[in-house]
This record gives C-alpha cells, structure tokens and sequence, in this order.
C-alpha cells in the first residue's frame, strides 16, 4: 500500500512539474522540429503549451506567428539558417518598444487547410494570432484529381475543431485514404497521450537527452538540415526532376479555379474571416524562372498569378507577392532558397509587416 501511495505521489509531481521542466528548444529551435513533429503529431499540442509558457514567461505583448509549407519553415537548409531565425534577429535588433519575439510553426507539406486549423489550434492553446504571417505556392491553387490532400498534416485536428469544414473537404480526403478513426479505444488513446505528461513529452525528453549526449560528445548540436541548401545550379538533376508528373501537376497551367469550390480558396476564405480586424501579411513565394522556364509557359503561369494578385485585391489583409524580389541566385531549387535568400526574404517581409502600435 506504501508503494502504491508513493507511486501515486511520484507520477502526481511528474504531471505538474515536466511540463516546465523540458526545454523549448528540445522540440522548437527557430521552427518545429520536423523529425520530431511529423512521427507524432500530437508533439504539435506540446509545443505549443511550451511556447504559451514561454510567452507569459516573458510577458510578451506581441509576437508574430509564422505559418506555411516548407518554404515559411525555411527547408532545405538548417534552423539557423530560417525565416524564424532572421526575423528574430530583425526584432531583436529593431527600436520598437517592447520585446518582439517570433514563432515559426510552418512545417513541410502544409496545405491552406492545415494553415486554417492551426490557427483553431493556436486559439485553443489561448497563443494570440494578433499579427499573423504566412506562405502560399502556386501550386495550392492548382485543381486537385484528387492528390495532394486539401489537409496534410492536421485532418484530426479540423475534425475536432471545424466539423462542418472537415465535412467539407471530407470527398477530398477520403480519396486520398484518409479514414477518421474513432471509438473508445482510439478516445482513451488520445486523452492519455495529450493529458498524461509522462506519455505527451517522452518525445521530447528523449530529444532533448539525445541533444544533450550529442553536445557532450562532439561539441555542437545535430544539424537539423533536410536536404542540400546549396544554390540550384549546382544541382543538375532537378531540370530531370521536375519532368516527373507529380512536379508537373504543380506547375499547370491550366486556368485556376478561384471559386470556393476551390479548397485553396474555400480555406482562404476561413482564414481571411479568422483573421478579421488582426495584422496579418501573405506572401507568395517567388519562383524561380531561370529553373522553370524550359519546363513552364511562363506566360500563361504569369495568367495564373495574376488571378491570384486580383484575389487580394481587395481583401482586409496585406499581399506580397514576392516574384521578381529575390535574386535568382538565391534559389535552392525551383521555390526554397538558400540561407542568405531566406535572410533575404526576412528583410522583405520586416520590411512590409506593420507592427501598429508597435512603433519604431
């Protein structure tokens, strides 16, 4: 009976005190962590409980969230090399009048949909959205038959907090294979892992160990990197690889739907309306010519953007599109950039977002 007694006690302080005993940067370092976050993404929660501690810690008035794919998330290169470092840096080093921090929580592979559903995430994790940035590609508007999913990572999630927008998109996913999965065993499943601290941060304490031994034994961090950030035209192979149809699916240029029968625009739609009243800057990435113009009619791609700049227009938040504002040489690939062009891109984006009563 003793030792259940102090089992009981054991576990009851684990489940008040890990929560702030795990470090951020186990799991958020300028970004999430992909490898962490895309094995488990109920890490997601996690992280974000850190951050909200970590913002009334600090007392932060305003932050600005990041949103997007893999081009917000700053991929191909490593976390020091990212929009959520470089923006950091412009803040840090900026005359407003109180402290500015920025959280990146973009993540290769999010469509719109997942950007909509973060942002119901991040209210229920009580994270202001006051002042909002986010990314958009060419290809999201492109007609989907059936791939790419409408909500890559976060499909549970829009289930949980927007049931008729799930409903939605539902044909969508459904014939991407996705299946909702319910029931008391999956229930149960889902409290333990997001209640219990012991379960919801053992990914974290074993990254943060990991980290720790690799300090210890070679004197740095992992590089978290997820390919070669080099510029582009070291890389022969990628004219062959965008001949392959999935890359060809994303440069179409057949005329884009900008109905919200469009899931791009639909989700838009749910985003602009979240954001009603709020500071929020959308950008859409540069591409890059010199790379695609043997694979693209560039004028009719050109059609296309257009349609996405008249969409804008008139819409209550701030647009840039970012084509022709980054020196091609900065390109990693046909749209991700090199370090020095996501530095580039961060001037950019400083340079347009208004941070109010900020002040400078």
């Amino acid at each position: 009976m003793k030792v259940l007694k102090y089992m009981v006690i054991y576990m009851l302080v684990l489940q008040l005190t890990l929560p702030y005993t795990v470090p951020l940067h186990s799991a958020y370092l300028y970004r999430m962590n992909y490898n962490l976050v895309k094995d488990n993404l109920d890490d997601i929660d996690v992280i974000l409980d850190k951050i909200s501690q970590q913002i009334e810690k600090e007392q932060l008035q305003d932050y600005i969230i990041i949103l997007g794919d893999s081009v917000a998330f700053s991929g191909p290169g490593s976390s020091n090399t990212s929009l959520g470092y470089y923006l950091e840096n412009l803040a840090k080093h900026s005359n407003l009048r109180t402290p500015l921090r920025v959280f990146n929580l973009a993540m290769p592979g999010m469509q719109t949909g997942d950007v909509y559903t973060m942002l119901l995430k991040l209210d229920q994790h009580k994270i202001s959205t006051d002042h909002v940035i986010f990314n958009l590609i060419y290809a999201g508007f492109v007609e989907r038959d059936p791939s790419p999913s409408v909500v890559f990572w976060l499909k549970d999630d829009l289930h949980d907090l927007d049931i008729d927008s799930f409903n939605r998109v539902l044909p969508n996913l459904t014939a991407n294979n996705y299946h909702y999965q319910q029931g008391l065993p999956i229930l149960f499943n889902k409290m333990v892992q997001k209640n219990v601290a012991l379960f919801a941060y053992r990914d974290l304490i074993y990254k943060y160990c990991s980290d720790v031994y690799y300090d210890v034994r070679f004197g740095r961090v992992p590089d978290d990197s997820l390919g070669d950030a080099g510029p582009w035209f070291n890389k022969s192979y990628l004219s062959e690889l965008l001949q392959e149809p999935e890359y060809q699916r994303d440069w179409s240029t057949k005329p884009f739907d900008m109905s919200s029968n469009n899931p791009q625009i639909y989700f838009l739609n749910k985003i602009i309306k979240h954001q009603d009243g709020k500071n929020t800057l959308v950008f859409l990435a540069a591409v890059n010519e010199k790379l695609l113009g043997d694979i693209v009619p560039l004028a009719d791609y050109s059609n296309n953007v257009a349609q996405i700049d008249n969409y804008f227009r008139n819409k209550p938040v701030k647009y840039v599109n970012m084509q022709g504002k980054i020196d091609q040489a900065l390109f990693s690939d046909w749209v991700h950039l090199t370090g020095a062009g996501y530095q580039e891109l961060s001037k950019i984006l400083w340079d347009n977002y208004d941070m109010g009563a900020q002040g400078q």
